[in-house]
């Protein structure tokens, strides 16, 4: 018995080895892309240097879009220490390779400017940071679907739970892709960032 289950195990491995592998030219492997790039509401936003910040800025490069919270204490800066290290092994590919990176806050009650720079400039002060009111930020998480709420656990103290979806902009800033789920790794963004940028190119 045990020597038929070596041999069929044998078997298995041999048959996987022959199964054909996603080379060059690839599509992704984790990330979904969409049937067409889609506009974003002009969102009037304020960046991490308290300017005025809109979308139709990140114009001239792909972007990877984030949204989350400074006091997040989980997905957020596990998150952005995984696009961190893609980014930088993006870099190595040569100038201008990796992707710009947004990091948009859904708390902008405790938020500010200022405490939004020295988050992000934490993961990579290449980083961009930014926020605006609840109401300003809406018609964007609705476009993006973005999942937010805020859980109240005491009388001024509040958590805000939200998708860990990373959103991928084209070069005109409109809605290409997005890595979904709460869990990613650099690898996998860097192969597919890479396999969404050569399909864009290739029109």
């Amino acid at each position: 018995m045990l020597r038929v289950l070596v041999i069929a195990l044998v078997a298995l491995v041999a048959a996987l080895m022959l199964l054909p592998r996603p080379g060059p030219g690839a599509g992704p492997v984790a990330a979904t892309l969409l049937d067409a790039p889609r506009p974003l509401p002009d969102v009037a936003l304020t960046d991490a240097d308290g300017a005025p910040f809109r979308l139709d800025d990140l114009a001239g490069r792909h972007t990877l879009v984030f949204f989350g919270f400074t006091n997040c204490p989980d997905i957020c800066p596990i998150t952005l220490s995984v696009i961190a290290d893609a980014i930088a092994a993006l870099r190595t590919e040569g100038p201008g390779r990796e992707p710009a990176v947004l990091f948009v806050s859904v708390d902008p009650k405790r938020d500010s400017p200022a405490r939004i720079r020295a988050y992000v400039d934490a993961f990579d002060p290449a980083f961009i940071g930014a926020t605006a009111d609840e109401a300003a930020l809406a018609p964007l998480l609705e476009a993006l679907a973005v999942s937010v709420h805020k859980q109240v656990l005491g009388e001024e103290t509040y958590n805000v739970v939200h998708n860990g979806t990373i959103y991928v902009l084209d070069d005109e800033a409109r809605w290409i892709g997005l890595f979904g789920g709460s869990t990613h790794e650099a690898g996998t963004i860097v192969g597919d960032y890479l396999a969404i940028r050569a399909r864009a190119a290739a029109g």
